[in-house]
């Protein structure tokens, strides 16, 4: 009999109390079913983190990240702020952005042509009059921010549960040690040095 995902998430991992271990089966690794279900019910409702404010040195500056599944494009726009955005275009789904980082004033998405700014706002549109007038004059067809993406101490975070808790309040008391981390560096924090990856 095979076992439901509620039910193999139970046998995934096997703690002895009195030893004061446990241990995790090997195929939780694996288990495309778990996977999904942990992207679902965990890492779609928490807040993740995306990047830290030092590697968007300047306006323009953008990084591309695959986070719990999903890519999105980390970038600080030509005002300053920093945006993250999902990386597909609202035409046709089509992925926006290639590049792993770089700095760039305008996103053009290869399938049909169409160009955003580092705000997010449309730029160029293929073959515009094909299109009803003002068909953009709510910015439908805008890139798409992620639904939450909040910063604390320079370390910003997204969550893609438009109704989650606020960042602060799900950090909670991690707050302080994130404070004293940050506070430690007396010239600031800065990333250094390119990701070290594996899959």
């Amino acid at each position: 009999m095979e076992l439901s995902v509620r039910d193999r998430v139970k046998t995934a991992i096997q703690i002895d109390a009195d030893r004061r271990t446990f241990r995790t089966a090997r195929s939780s690794y694996v288990d495309r079913e778990l996977y999904s279900a942990e992207l679902k019910s965990i890492f779609s409702k928490c807040w993740l983190y995306v990047g830290h404010e030092s590697e968007l040195s300047g306006p323009n500056d953008f990084k591309t990240r695959t986070i719990a599944g999903r890519s999105v494009i980390f970038v600080r726009d030509n005002h300053g702020q920093v945006r993250c955005f999902l990386n597909i275009c609202p035409h046709r789904g089509a992925q926006i952005c290639r590049e792993r980082d770089g700095n760039t004033k305008a996103f053009q998405c290869l399938y049909h042509g169409w160009s955003f700014d580092t705000n997010g706002g449309v730029l160029h549109v293929a073959e515009e009059d094909t299109y009803a007038t003002g068909f953009n004059t709510d910015g439908r067809n805008n890139m798409v921010p992620v639904p939450n993406f909040e910063q604390f101490r320079g370390f910003w975070f997204l969550n893609f549960d438009p109704g989650a808790v606020s960042l602060g309040e799900y950090l909670g008391d991690a707050r302080i040690y994130i404070d004293r981390v940050v506070d430690q560096a007396e010239l600031g924090m800065e990333i250094v040095g390119n990701p070290q990856e594996y899959s």
